[in-house]
């Protein structure tokens, strides 16, 4: 399994983390008032997937099928699904996460590319279900050389091969466990900044089956992931006891209490995080 220790204070940056060795990846500290350090709206990565992809035309041309991250929580490609019927014989492919115009607002969801759905039957395509072909520099390349035919090096940087295919969809639902391997519960979701970039990880812990739960907000530079590259599971660590991740403050409902003044960082200090400056 390959270690991936997540670093909210990292720079929201949309270029991707490479290396041949498994090990972390070197950390940078965000500039101060960096542009996507403020949580200032609820944006859900359990709404963002399944998020319909219109063209200019407001055709239906793909699905949002999931979101890559980097170990700084940055989204740095989706995946998109298209063609088929019903999600029977459906394609996929992965588009820059900086070239799909995204917006949200009133916890809904707009995604916008400029394509037709003929034009997009022509994607470069995954072979694999776990999207390691994202791994592959000629194949990155083909993608990029899809949606941004005849561009130059100089016109924008260049999307790189990721070391490790972390999916948003396999996050959610990981078991979460400390060092002694108690139980502390699992990730429901993860919550984007303005930056959209994984601010904040969701637990669901104690109740049975769902019955009584209680939704602890994590903010993601404490975790640590690890990432199975066969399958594409991820196991996820903190170090805390479990008394303390009891008396964490909790959200309910659609986690609007992360948007109230001052929760945000009631839950960094409880943690012992660092928010970048201006978050």
């Amino acid at each position: 399994m390959l270690q991936i220790k997540s670093a909210a204070t990292l720079a929201c940056s949309v270029a991707l983390l490479v290396g041949s060795s498994p090990a972390m990846a070197q950390q940078t500290p965000a500039p101060p008032g960096a542009p996507g350090a403020r949580l200032d709206a609820i944006r859900k990565v359990s709404t963002l997937i399944g998020t319909k992809v219109v063209n200019q035309a407001n055709s239906t041309i793909a699905d949002i099928r999931d979101l890559v991250l980097a170990p700084d929580g940055t989204g740095t490609y989706a995946i998109l699904g298209f063609g088929g019927i019903a999600g029977v014989d459906e394609k996929h492919t992965a588009i820059p996460w900086q070239d799909l115009n995204l917006l949200q607002a009133d916890g809904k969801w707009v995604a916008n590319l400029n394509m037709t759905s003929d034009a997009l039957a022509k994607a470069p395509t995954f072979k694999t279900n776990t999207y390691q072909e994202l791994t592959d520099p000629q194949w990155v390349s083909s993608v990029e050389n899809f949606f941004h035919p005849g561009a130059g090096a100089q016109a924008r940087p260049a999307p790189r091969p990721v070391e490790s295919v972390l999916l948003a969809s396999k996050v959610r639902g990981a078991k979460l466990r400390n060092s002694q391997n108690e139980d502390l519960g699992k990730i429901e979701d993860l919550l984007l900044d303005r930056g959209f970039r994984v601010a904040f990880a969701i637990v669901g812990h104690g109740g049975v089956l769902g019955i009584g739960e209680s939704y602890i907000p994590v903010p993601w530079s404490k975790l640590t992931l690890a990432y199975d590259r066969s399958n594409g599971s991820v196991t996820t660590k903190m170090e805390i006891d479990k008394a303390r991740l009891e008396r964490a403050p909790l959200v309910k409902g659609n986690y609007e209490q992360m948007l109230a003044p001052g929760f945000a960082d009631q839950v960094n200090r409880h943690f012992g995080a660092t928010p970048p400056s201006g978050r």
